[in-house]
């Protein structure tokens, strides 16, 4: 095969892709159309490979928990540990089979809200959930617990191809636990503390610090733990320190809670600590 014609292959072929993934790749693309209602069997759409966007994504509407209404959320992957809310989901690790390109993100969506769309034989139904686990399979779009599986499929669950997009969880009561709180991991102590931020408002995209009574206002962020996701780490200086500190999260609808406290606080295990605006 001569150069130039070679290149002219590979140009189509790059041309071909786009930001919804790879043309080639295995599986049936999600239906994106927003109208009308599905036909033949809705509850068997094929495994699909979700598209990911930064409004509205599309893909497979699966359910973990079946259609039980009464199951509540035990945490999952998410380390919320057993809660009373029974809006919740597992969200896609990746976008393509094992890229860990997914929405999930090493757990930074934990405790995001969100408006899912499933498209069945009588309309498009929708319900709101509370990102509290990750999908264990590389097919996956968002998998519901009983409660909202049974708002958009009633007693037939199974595969349903739809849409969800992010939202704040406020305004969705269904989507709480009690209020906004740090809550302290287990196991803390004055030289090691993990913290996360239970029932938040939205998805945590930080969580801050400043001494309260200091006149510099510079918010120092707290970096993610890795020992456990959905966690942030508290150095000893703050632990070991019987002043009184602001501490910040800060929210992916972008709004921001606080609370102040003692930095010896963050280091009593099982503890909380209530957020307010």
């Amino acid at each position: 095969m001569k150069p130039g014609v070679a290149f002219l292959l590979l140009l189509l072929v790059a041309c071909s892709r786009n930001s919804t993934g790879p043309a080639a790749t295995p599986g049936v693309p999600p239906r994106t159309d927003t109208s009308g209602t599905c036909t033949g069997i809705c509850d068997a759409s094929p495994p699909s490979i979700p598209v990911l966007t930064d409004s509205v994504s599309y893909g497979d509407i699966t359910t973990y928990g079946g259609t039980d209404t009464t199951s509540t959320s035990s945490g999952g992957a998410c380390n919320y540990g057993i809660t009373g809310i029974r809006n919740y989901a597992a969200i896609q690790v990746n976008d393509l089979p094992g890229d860990m390109k997914g929405q999930w993100n090493g757990g930074r969506v934990c405790g995001q809200g969100i408006r899912v769309r499933a498209r069945t034989d009588s309309g498009w139904k929708e319900t709101y959930v509370r990102v509290m686990d990750k999908c264990p399979d590389g097919n996956c779009g968002i998998d519901l617990g009983g409660a909202p599986a049974f708002a958009l499929m009633g007693t037939q669950a199974g595969r349903y191809s739809g849409e969800w997009s992010f939202v704040s969880c406020q305004g969705h009561p269904e989507l709480f636990d009690g209020p906004p709180r740090i809550w302290v991991k287990d196991g803390s102590n004055a030289f090691w503390s993990l913290v996360q931020v239970r029932d938040p408002l939205s998805a945590v995209t930080a969580f801050r610090y400043r001494l309260a009574s200091s006149s510099d206002t510079t918010w120092i962020d707290l970096p993610w733990a890795t020992e456990a996701e959905n966690f942030f780490k508290v150095p000893p200086e703050v632990l070991q320190d019987t002043s009184f500190y602001r501490f910040r999260a800060d929210y992916s609808d972008g709004s921001s809670q606080s609370a102040t406290a003692r930095g010896t606080a963050l280091a009593v295990p099982m503890d909380s600590l209530p957020l307010l605006p």
